[in-house]
């Protein structure tokens, strides 16, 4: 997972590794790689997703009973991803232990499964306290908003406000989006929406490193989500294009 340089006085690589992220994620839960996910459609209390050696984090599958345990899915779509699901008898979703930093950059890579429900709040990943970043999306406008606690845990909502994306197949894309959110301890908190620069906030939102943290992750969704990756620092642009590049290639 260690990534390559850069291809010197010609710019930037064009290609790159199925799992060649830029060093240094506390968290790489990647579903299409076996080193984060043993590719299997048994999703079950017995099985889980494990993050990077160096964090040793792993992420229980959450059920509802309908009436047995109904657990999320996998999915061959984008070279590995899971599905998630929620209705009438329940959710089903990720649940981790973790901190946040000072320094934070979450990196999610997700499309829309099915119908959405009127309203519907999904959540990737649900706040889990104190200087936490959430991403909510909310249907059916394919609204984005991102929430960030700060360390007393009070949450500035909509830091961006409301931002909107593409969920059909013929945006080049194939429905698949990634969103990037960085903040820092005190008022720089920026918005990338497939590696494109979207909004930039300057709000006050003191966060501090913290203890560990129940993580829920896509909560109340219909979703597929190929990647959450969060490191303990700002990404910087070149380092999201890597990443949009590297996944890129497993939207077809």
């Amino acid at each position: 997972m260690i990534p390559q340089p850069f291809v010197k006085g010609s710019g930037e690589r064009v290609f790159f590794g199925q799992f060649e992220y830029p060093a240094g994620a506390d968290l790489i839960f990647d579903f299409g790689n076996p080193a984060s996910f043993g590719n299997t459609s048994a999703l079950s209390a017995s099985n889980a997703a494990t993050t990077s050696p160096a964090a040793a984090v792993t992420a229980s599958f959450i059920p509802f009973n309908n009436p047995s345990p109904t657990y999320p899915t996998y999915s061959t779509d984008g070279s590995g991803s899971i599905v998630t699901l929620s209705n009438g008898s329940g959710t089903n979703y990720l649940q981790w232990q973790w901190k946040s930093t000072e320094q934070q950059s979450n990196v999610l890579i997700y499309k829309p499964n099915g119908n959405q429900s009127s309203g519907a709040n999904q959540y990737f990943p649900r706040a889990a306290g104190a200087n936490s970043i959430e991403t909510q999306i909310v249907y059916p406008n394919s609204n984005l908003y991102i929430n960030i606690a700060d360390s007393s845990n009070s949450t500035t909502s909509d830091v961006f406000g409301v931002k909107q994306f593409n969920t059909g197949s013929l945006n080049g894309q194939n429905g698949w989006n990634m969103f990037v959110v960085t903040a820092n301890a005190s008022n720089s908190h920026n918005l990338y929406i497939n590696a494109n620069s979207s909004s930039l906030d300057t709000t006050a939102i003191t966060r501090t490193t913290s203890g560990l943290q129940t993580t829920n992750f896509g909560l109340s969704s219909n979703a597929k989500i190929i990647a959450f990756l969060q490191y303990p620092k700002i990404l910087t642009q070149k380092e999201i294009r890597q990443i949009y590049k590297v996944f890129y290639q497993r939207f077809f």
